[in-house]
């Protein structure tokens, strides 16, 4: 048997695991099915032209995580100090179904998929429970091209997605606590720029500033230094370096990078050498840009319900956004800047601009008839 059907053949019975999975629940629909379809039908073209290579395809990240399942993990062991660095939360159940005989990258793209399934059915769910209901348009914003496309890869994006959907929108304690730990085990300048954004936002809310607008943005700019000063630290827990000042803070290109971050253009900020994120031309990222238009969509419409309504400003709102600031300040430190590090924001983000939409139509709707009345 040809390595492409061995890959096809596991990549189907994978696709009837979700369908599977999906139909449990009554509240299964067509786009769960399709979402599967797509998945499949990617992951084998993927593997179809690049064969072994598809580690390569899009972000080598792939290929740190076959590193870590087939020599690390066998070679090695499990190293308690290594769980954080080697992802075990994400490799080490990998290694294990890999040992059954199944592609190892295949397995991780597997539990993309689950964890892109999730995501739709917990928004689906937040949204009956603020009595929304969901629109074909609607999932462009949380379950949208781009994180169709992340399923389609061996990376971590879409399972910390899930984790910071879950924090940020879990109904209890426990789930809040699982996604936070989950998430900073995966990434762990996520897990405290979810500790911090929620801190604040927990004394901006409570406190009901009377300049929201201004406090709110003052405060933003405090959170992107202090970000910025975290990597610092960080690194020397984790690293042993030298503790420094945070560097060219408020430069011309740093503010334009974070503004490029809400359009889905940091590319553009990019000089080459070590801070080439993708090795394609930028025209072609441009035009990619047409197909991935949640990567622009949700930022800009979330930013819009931010600010256009400070008088109505949630604590979800305040929270994911602060996050997101201390997030980019600490990786303003680095030369890694990339839409794919901003997918777990993306993901809230959008469920927000939704619920945001659909609560101001509603007043709309209501307050319009008491006004043409009046105006008779």
């Amino acid at each position: 048997m040809s390595e492409l059907a061995s890959y096809s053949i596991q990549a189907v019975f994978f696709a009837l695991v979700a369908v599977v999975v999906v139909s449990r629940s009554k509240k299964t629909d067509l786009y769960q099915f399709a979402l599967i379809s797509i998945w499949l039908i990617g992951v084998i073209s993927i593997y179809a032209r690049y064969r072994e290579d598809q580690v390569l395809f899009y972000s080598n990240d792939q290929q740190f995580h076959r590193q870590v399942i087939e020599y690390y993990l066998p070679e090695e062991g499990f190293q308690l100090s290594a769980f954080i660095g080697l992802r075990y939360l994400l490799t080490i159940p990998v290694y294990l179904i890999s040992l059954l005989g199944f592609n190892e990258m295949l397995v991780i793209k597997f539990f993309q998929l689950l964890s892109l399934l999730e995501i739709y059915r917990t928004s689906k769910r937040f949204f009956t429970s603020s009595q929304i209901v969901v629109k074909p348009w609607h999932t462009v914003l949380f379950a949208g091209p781009i994180m169709i496309f992340m399923s389609l890869l061996a990376l971590r994006d879409l399972l910390l997605a899930l984790f910071v959907i879950k924090f940020v929108f879990g109904t209890s304690s426990k789930q809040k606590a699982l996604g936070l730990t989950f998430a900073f085990l995966l990434r762990p300048h996520l897990g405290v720029a979810l500790i911090i954004g929620a801190l604040i936002a927990h004394f901006f809310i409570r406190l009901k500033p009377r300049l929201k607008l201004l406090n709110l943005c003052l405060i933003s700019l405090f959170t992107y230094i202090f970000g910025s000063i975290t990597y610092w630290f960080g690194s020397f827990v984790q690293r042993g370096t030298e503790i420094k000042q945070p560097e060219n803070l408020f430069t011309q290109l740093k503010f334009t990078r974070l503004f490029a971050n809400f359009f889905g253009l940091q590319f553009l900020t990019l000089r080459g050498g070590d801070d080439t994120v993708v090795a394609l031309p930028n025209i072609f990222l441009l035009v990619s840009r047409l197909i991935f238009m949640d990567t622009f969509l949700i930022p800009m419409i979330f930013l819009y319900a931010l600010f256009a309504h400070t008088k109505f400003l949630s604590y979800q709102k305040v929270s994911i956004f602060l996050s997101f600031i201390f997030f980019y300040g600490v990786v303003s430190q680095t030369s890694y800047n990339s839409t794919r590090q901003n997918i777990p924001f993306l993901a809230c983000m959008g469920l927000l601009a939704v619920a945001d939409i659909e609560h101001f139509r509603k007043i709309k709707a209501k307050v319009a008839p008491k006004l043409l009345m009046a105006s008779r």
